[in-house]
């Protein structure tokens, strides 16, 4: 496969998880704006900015805890620039944009239906504006982009043969996925400490965001969220879809499967470079005896260590 094509294949997969990412994170969100306190509210976007790594456009967050009219005006400002803003790599439709721009440049390899879907579903989100939204039912329009991504999503696993290309969409898929959790567990800590008191709620909005309340309840109980418990399951679960060490199990696969079938052994050392951020996180995530500092360092390490790995992948596969 030709290096350019692997690249808008893997870029491709990343974006479509991002938007999905984002559309969970507003479902949550606006679920928050209909029943939670000025604070929560409040807590709630910095969890969403912090686990961005960037402040919104315009500046800072501020609080203002005694006007709540002031706060649904910010969170309108803010869900817009999650939402609709393109010079936000983050936001829904910069990551659906990018997605298509990379579809579109090989739409030989990908096929006329997938690009169809693709395209249209980023035509689609271009006729709507925050006013329109805001005004009916934001809850609804944020399912709905979840859903679009999850088809797109489905539509790649059910119709893309399992060549090199395959490997390259699932790398794209769990790298990205690995530092988006990553990111937002940290965020979680920051924002809502696990060393004081505590609401249930904000940890199960976790697990909301994550898609893990039902696997989470299988395990668990939901009576009583136990916040470190919580992020042992995100965190160190073999079995759950967007735990952090799924996500590197399957990076590691689909790296092995890509360096033998090219017959590349010079990559084994970005597969081993998957290896140890696993085993780091595994040998060294004791959360029972750690404080949230502590917790916050190895996830940061974590995000960095995957985003070097993501780096190293594309001056190999891509640039070589």
């Amino acid at each position: 496969m030709l290096a350019s094509s692997a690249n808008n294949l893997f870029w491709m997969s990343r974006y479509l998880e991002r938007a999905e990412h984002a559309a969970r994170l507003l479902i949550v969100q606006f679920d928050a704006l209909e029943d939670r306190t000025v604070e929560e509210i409040d807590q709630y976007w910095r969890r969403i900015y912090h686990s961005f790594g960037r402040s919104p456009i315009g500046g800072e967050l501020r609080s203002n805890f005694d006007n709540e009219e002031f706060m649904l005006l910010d969170s309108f400002t803010l869900a817009d620039d999650l939402t609709f803003e393109l010079a936000n790599t983050d936001s829904i439709r910069s990551s659906l944009y990018f997605a298509r721009e990379n579809a579109r440049q090989i739409r030989h390899v990908i096929g006329k239906q997938l690009w169809s879907a693709l395209n249209t579903a980023y035509l689609d989100l271009k006729q709507y504006r925050i006013e329109k939204i805001w005004d009916e039912q934001p809850e609804i329009f944020y399912m709905n982009a979840e859903d679009t991504a999850r088809t797109l999503s489905g539509f790649i696993h059910g119709s893309v043969y399992r060549d090199d290309g395959w490997h390259f969409l699932q790398l794209g898929r769990f790298i990205e996925r690995t530092q988006i959790v990553t990111a937002l567990l940290e965020a979680q800590i920051r924002v809502f400490s696990t060393d004081s008191e505590y609401s249930d709620s904000d940890w199960n909005s976790l697990l909301l965001i994550c898609n893990a309340q039902l696997a989470y309840r299988r395990k668990h109980s939901l009576l009583s969220l136990e916040p470190k418990q919580v992020l042992d399951f995100l965190i160190l679960d073999v079995a759950l879809p967007r735990s952090i060490r799924y996500c590197l199990n399957h990076t590691i696969q689909h790296l092995d499967a890509l360096s033998k079938a090219q017959d590349r052994p010079q990559l084994i050392e970005i597969n081993n470079q998957a290896q140890a951020i696993m085993e780091s996180i595994q040998l060294d995530w004791q959360s029972e005896s750690m404080e949230d500092s502590q917790m916050c360092d190895i996830l940061q390490s974590a995000l960095t260590s995957s985003q070097a790995l993501s780096n190293a992948i594309a001056a190999e596969y891509f640039f070589y």
